[in-house]
């Protein structure tokens, strides 16, 4: 039964999080003419610290990760994260999208409204997609395994998640990276 999900962050968390980068014991910087020449330039990394520590708009990145529905639900031993989008198919054309690694579903963040809406965008709405977005196990919100379960028993998951948990009859399915692999075996094991 998929059970609505949002990201929070309380205030604590963040400030919890900042405290420790404001508290970062910065090592004696190589007086070198390249900052790269051994590494992460380390003035670089400061500036990027400060910017974490003084500007970025962390309540402004939580609104933007909950733009889109998201859910959670119990598929074999797992929890699994996903967002449900439901276009302008309405039903009719369900899309699972997964994700490479070390990516996550944030990833497709960009692309979610012109393949759900096309017609925002000035397309044509028959050609819109209901999407899924699983994150992989591991991955995201969704729970860690204790070992690593690989792209065969990920595309099992996520045809579960499908066909059993979102009632889909069928569906199509597309990744890149290790979301590729899932994507292959899904369609080997699970092509029907």
């Amino acid at each position: 039964m998929p059970t609505p999900f949002e990201v929070r962050w309380t205030e604590a968390e963040v400030e919890a999080v900042l405290a420790q980068v404001r508290a970062y014991p910065w090592p004696i910087a190589p007086e070198v003419e390249d900052g790269w020449a051994y590494g992460c330039d380390g003035a670089w990394l400061k500036s990027l610290c400060a910017y974490w520590v003084d500007s970025f708009d962390w309540k402004a990145a939580v609104a933007n990760l909950n733009r889109f529905p998201q859910f959670t639900a119990k598929v074999g031993d797992f929890d699994l994260h996903y967002l449900h989008v439901v276009g302008e198919a309405g039903g009719r054309r369900p899309l699972l999208i997964t994700h490479g690694w070390p990516g996550s579903h944030f990833e497709f963040w960009g692309a979610i409204e012109k393949l759900a809406f096309p017609s925002r965008f000035g397309g044509d709405p028959a050609d819109a997609f209901d999407l899924v977005i699983p994150s992989l196990p591991g991955f995201g919100f969704s729970s860690k395994p204790k070992r690593p379960i690989g792209q065969k028993a990920t595309a099992a998951l996520f045809n579960q998640l499908m066909t059993e948990v979102l009632r889909y009859k069928s569906y199509l399915a597309q990744g890149g990276d290790w979301g590729g692999l899932v994507t292959s075996w899904l369609g080997h094991n699970h092509g029907d």
